[in-house]
């Protein structure tokens, strides 16, 4: 959950988007890349429903297993080779980087219940009773305060810098438009846009989330 209203909104209209042109993208792309889409778009629904109160009342322990299989798909993905990019050359290490934030996806939702109840310990009304005993799934003798904000803070600034190859191929790829005579790098554009904002957005929601 963001504090910040401005910045609860603008992370919002972010994974709107997001999501928005993953669902746009889907009906024309092949079978298994209309899957990676699909997970592409539910982790951008997830990310706004964790940036509001209503979406503490989702239950933790379903959300942490999906986005740990949406993690083994893309995982499982890199080994075979395949293509993540929809028929469009993406950076390298593509698959790796969407593996990465499914991972990152479920440690966000697993570690949120006691990263609020460290930062705030008379706030546990609402929140906590919302997600019932699936708080305990966070908790361990190992963790403490310290790694999980230490956590946090590598997990946010990783991902803001993991955007920057989709957004320098975004870029290089936007000097030749409009091109009548090739309309796809359009396409390819908005592609590596998306990922690049969607890197971006979550390396903020992880460090926002600190501040409560």
């Amino acid at each position: 959950m963001i504090g910040s209203p401005v910045l609860a909104w603008l992370l919002t209209a972010l994974f709107a988007a997001t999501t928005a042109w993953c669902l746009r993208v889907l009906p024309s792309l092949g079978a298994w890349a209309r899957v990676d889409a699909g997970w592409h778009a539910l982790m951008g629904a997830a990310m706004i429903a964790m940036i509001w109160h209503w979406g503490m009342a989702i239950p933790l322990a379903p959300q942490v297993v999906l986005f740990a299989l949406g993690c083994l798909w893309f995982l499982s993905r890199t080994a075979a080779g395949h293509s993540h990019s929809g028929g469009h050359t993406a950076p390298r290490g593509a698959g790796a980087h969407h593996a990465m934030m499914m991972a990152a996806m479920a440690w966000m939702v697993a570690t949120m219940p006691e990263l609020m109840a460290g930062s705030d310990p008379d706030s546990g009304g609402g929140h906590h009773h919302a997600l019932g005993d699936a708080v305990s799934l966070s908790q361990s003798p190992a963790s403490s305060p310290t790694a999980l904000i230490a956590g946090h803070v590598a997990l946010g600034l990783g991902f803001v810098a993991l955007c920057l190859p989709w957004l320098a191929r975004a870029f290089a790829l936007g000097r030749h438009l409009p091109d009548p005579r090739s309309p796809a790098p359009g396409r390819e554009v908005a592609d590596c846009a998306c990922h690049g904002a969607m890197s971006f957005g979550m390396g903020v929601m992880f460090l926002a989330m600190l501040a409560g």
